[in-house]
């Protein structure tokens, strides 16, 4: 495993950082194509944009702030500020949507999809972070502000969730169908899931397997959460091993790789056939189902906690995803007029 690649100038680049930041650039493009085919735009002035333009300035304040201050009571803060995930988002995504946001607008109009990847990147860290706060509530009450503001521990659903609630808010305030911003975004947003899963197979962050005799069973040893500390809460594996310690170099697993194939296999189908989806929504729907059924299923795999009949949270909400993505094919007519009641 390689949590960390290289440095540059002094300054160290993690996988797990770059592989996120590789994820945005690749489906802002991907969302771009779409939303321009699709003709989908806003008029560049009013409080909305006005919004997501204060909201990109305020982050550039956050990162210049965070690097001069130099109090040790947030000395936990800064380091999470300026882990790679941050700095490589900051450099690449950062500027793009920077350069989107200010540009001079055609011909009145605002490039809708660079202010819909501000909302992801943005909404989709906060959501995913406070999901797993609530997830881990002792933990977080003994030391807050170093749980808040690790580098890790990122719930992708929370985000996933946060950003659908704000993006059908965006959708309400500036009048354009919010099933229309979803049916483009959902190439994007499968595809660059995968590829964030790949960050989380080289960095070795606990997102693995169940030990495995298969030949390409992976050794996360070198990880940054290798299986002795991985396996813990898990009896069933441990009393396998003496002391009830797995071995660092047990081989798992790779299901970040599993998703990263199946993700990849399942956006070219959906991005194939995008043009032959009719009916406004199908297109998500066709996503929540193709989503949550490769989650569902990985996730038998994955160590994580069981909390009802034997299925993970993760499970749980992937199951609601996919019966609430059949309901929609079946409910969205295929002539395009009308979408989900």
């Amino acid at each position: 495993m390689y949590p960390k690649l290289f440095e540059i100038f002094g300054l160290p680049v993690y996988s797990f950082g770059l592989m996120m930041g590789i994820s945005f650039i690749v489906g802002s493009m991907l969302l771009t194509n779409e939303m321009n085919r699709k003709k989908i735009n806003v008029e560049s002035s009013g409080p909305v944009i006005s919004l997501l333009r204060a909201l990109y300035i305020s982050v550039l304040v956050f990162f210049f702030l965070a690097g001069f201050i130099q109090s040790s009571s947030i000395e936990s803060f800064t380091s999470a500020v300026f882990n790679s995930a941050f700095r490589m988002l900051g450099a690449a995504v950062f500027v793009g949507m920077g350069i989107l946001l200010f540009r001079k607008p055609t011909e009145g109009m605002f490039d809708l999809a660079g202010g819909v990847t501000i909302i992801c990147l943005l909404f989709g860290v906060v959501g995913s972070k406070v999901l797993y706060l609530f997830e881990n509530w002792q933990t977080f009450a003994i030391d807050p502000l170093r749980e808040a503001f690790s580098p890790g521990g990122l719930t992708w659903y929370g985000g996933f969730l946060l950003v659908t609630t704000v993006i059908f808010w965006l959708a309400s305030k500036i009048k354009i169908s919010f099933w229309k911003i979803a049916d483009a975004v959902s190439p994007a947003l499968l595809f660059a899931y995968g590829i964030a899963r790949i960050g989380c197979h080289l960095s070795g962050d606990g997102d693995y397997g169940f030990p495995t005799t298969l030949p390409w069973g992976t050794d996360y040893s070198n990880g940054t959460y290798p299986p002795s500390l991985a396996f813990k809460g898990f009896p069933e594996i441990t009393s396998q091993y003496p002391h009830g310690i797995v071995p660092d170099n047990t081989l798992c697993q790779p299901t970040p790789v599993y998703e990263f194939i199946i993700c990849t296999v399942l956006f070219c189908i959906l991005w194939r056939n995008r043009t032959k989806i009719a009916g406004t929504g199908r297109m998500f729907m066709w996503y929540l189902v193709a989503a949550g059924a490769e989650r569902f299923t990985v996730e038998f795999l994955r160590i994580n906690p069981r909390m009802l009949l034997g299925l993970s949270e993760a499970q749980l909400i992937a199951a609601v995803l996919v019966l609430f993505g059949v309901y929609g094919l079946t409910a969205i007519p295929t002539d395009g007029k009308k979408s989900i009641p």
